[in-house]
């Protein structure tokens, strides 16, 4: 039950306490002299009752009551923050993993990054160094197809003329 129910059930009010003059037959008797009147006055023995102030011991059972109610009302608000500690605790358990995964993803992909970047730089290497070796090779072949002409025109010019020679003579 909660602290507002627990006040709800606990009466706040004080008991009304009222004052009773005693009756005597002096001030009792009425003009026609009857008993009537005081009657009225009165009211029936079962008000006297129900309208007098409690007694002691039932005074002093609705404190009790009330702090019984106050203690269970504070323990059970104890319970509930130490639920709540636990459940912030929790949380905060979940936050710092949270932060850990997150830290550790972003190092991961750091190191993607860097992986990717080092990939890069080595392609790009490799390839300057293909399209050297690319120019190397055609500079060779030039150089190689600029000899073999000569060695054709010396060739063409050695045998040629030698034949020619032979046949003419």
């Amino acid at each position: 039950m909660t602290s507002i129910g627990i006040a709800k059930q606990v009466r706040w009010e004080r008991p009304s306490v009222q004052t009773f003059e005693p009756v005597t037959l002096a001030n009792a008797k009425t003009t026609d002299g009857s008993l009537t009147n005081v009657l009225r006055l009165i009211g029936s023995f079962d008000d006297l009752d129900a309208d007098g102030p409690p007694p002691r011991k039932s005074l002093d059972q609705d404190w009790s009551q009330l702090i019984d109610h106050i203690r269970d009302a504070a323990s059970h608000v104890r319970e509930v923050e130490a639920q709540s500690q636990v459940q912030e605790l929790r949380v905060q358990q979940l936050l710092e993993r949270a932060r850990d995964d997150i830290k550790e993803a972003a190092d991961r992909v750091r190191a993607a990054d860097a992986r990717a970047a080092d990939v890069q730089a080595r392609s790009e290497a490799l390839l300057r160094a293909a399209d050297e070796r690319v120019k190397a090779a055609e500079e060779r072949a030039r150089i190689a197809e600029g000899w073999l002409a000569q060695i054709r025109e010396a060739f063409a010019s050695e045998f040629m003329t030698k034949q020619d020679t032979k046949l003419i003579a």
